[in-house]
């Protein structure tokens, strides 16, 4: 399938970038494009997960695992530059993969980031070998789907304030009540990693809880203003045994441990909106070439230059933060967030306006991406939050 006739290329690709950019959009197009229908009316999009994880070659993580027993690092003794998680090359083929689903469809990418992101990459990088091999790899290769339940119905913002979910222990296992919403794939995920207080101490811990535990119910898929590719629901946990063994990492000591998922979690809404105000960008551009208005295309005048002029701001500062191969901590990907998830709705809208009527139409895409856009100002903490937490960092540094 041919690309866009307009492309915006970032002037620091390389040619292999270029290329393998190239190479996962041709993909996208042909294969998740003429599925995108299906998937906002209803129909599944875990199957086409696990046939994309295999037609992309994207698994080889799950067999190193498998093949060294769920040891993140086999050889202590290796110098932390050879690990692949801090090649540039392996960012870069990442976070690129993540742009071009989410240019054709964010509801999938947001569905797809959740599984193997917010459950499989915090099991990766928290857990214990054993909770690592038994879990992880099923999930990365999208043959077992995983969710993040950190939200509840009357603790949304105040995540950590406010959550009732408890953690009971007994014996050598726990027992959790409570319920989460808003969560990204509930109403079929296999695997769920609940946010629960303990209530011997009062920390705040995860657990691996799975679906057929005794106790675990979900709810149907939310009927949504966007994102509809990506079923979202709420878990009920009614007394639900969950052994010791599932706590996250035999229990996590550092206090800021779900902030920094939350960090990660940041990052990669930012990448989603930035694929997000990329394609509207196309798009715009495209139509304003070619639609003709006067005896002249549209872009010719100033006042539609003027919006296109500053969609490409928001485009360019965006993808500085998107492609950073700085480490992020928590202040920075609030600042990220905020800046891309604002940018990303920023440029939809523009694009709606400068195709008009044929922007208000499903036929042009456009419409549809404005919808998703809104979801990632409010997920993962909403504008205020970012601009809080960011205010609070400056304060205190």
């Amino acid at each position: 399938m041919d690309l866009p006739a307009t492309q915006y290329t970032p002037v620091s690709f390389t040619p292999e970038q270029v290329g393998l950019r190239d190479h996962f959009r041709k993909y996208m197009m042909a294969e998740l494009d003429p599925r995108t229908t299906d998937f906002e009316n209803g129909e599944s999009p875990y199957p086409f997960m696990k046939q994309m994880v295999a037609d992309l070659g994207l698994a080889t993580e799950a067999d190193r695992l498998e093949k060294t027993g769920g040891a993140k690092n086999p050889d202590e003794n290796s110098d932390r530059k050879n690990d692949p998680d801090n090649d540039a090359l392996m960012r870069f083929i990442r976070t690129q993969i993540q742009i071009e689903v989410a240019r054709v469809n964010p509801g999938f990418a947001l569905s797809w980031g959740a599984s193997i992101g917010l459950f499989g990459s915090n099991v990766r990088s928290k857990g214990t070998v054993e909770q690592v091999k038994k879990y992880v790899p099923d999930v990365q290769r999208c043959e077992k789907i995983g969710s993040w339940c950190l939200t509840e119905p009357g603790a949304g913002s105040d995540a950590f304030g406010s959550m009732k979910t408890t953690a009971r222990p007994d014996g050598d296992d726990f027992i959790l009540n409570g319920s989460k919403t808003f969560i990204t794939n509930a109403p079929y995920a296999d695997y769920f990693l609940v946010y629960a207080r303990n209530t011997d101490d009062g920390s705040i811990q995860a657990f691996i809880v799975e679906r057929d535990y005794k106790g675990v119910d979900t709810s149907k898929p939310f009927d949504k203003m966007g994102m509809k590719s990506s079923p979202t629901g709420q878990v009920f946990l009614d007394d639900v045994r969950v052994p010791g063994e599932n706590l996250l990492g035999g229990g996590q000591k550092d206090r800021d441990h779900v902030r920094k998922s939350l960090a990660s979690e940041r990052i990669g809404i930012a990448v989603q909106s930035y694929a997000i105000a990329e394609r509207c960008y196309d798009i715009a551009v495209d139509y304003a070439k070619t639609r003709e208005q006067g005896g002249q295309a549209i872009g010719n005048y100033q006042l539609v230059q003027n919006r296109l002029a500053r969609m490409y701001v928001d485009l360019s500062n965006s993808r500085r933060i998107v492609y950073s191969n700085e480490q992020m901590d928590l202040l920075d990907a609030c600042a990220g967030k905020l800046f891309v998830a604002e940018a990303g709705t920023r440029v939809a809208t523009e694009a709606i306006h400068i195709l008009a009527g044929n922007g208000y139409m499903a036929e042009y895409v456009v419409e549809r991406m404005a919808r998703d856009a809104k979801l990632l100002e409010l997920g993962g903490g909403t504008t205020e939050i970012q601009i809080l937490t960011i205010g609070k960092a400056i304060m205190e540094g």
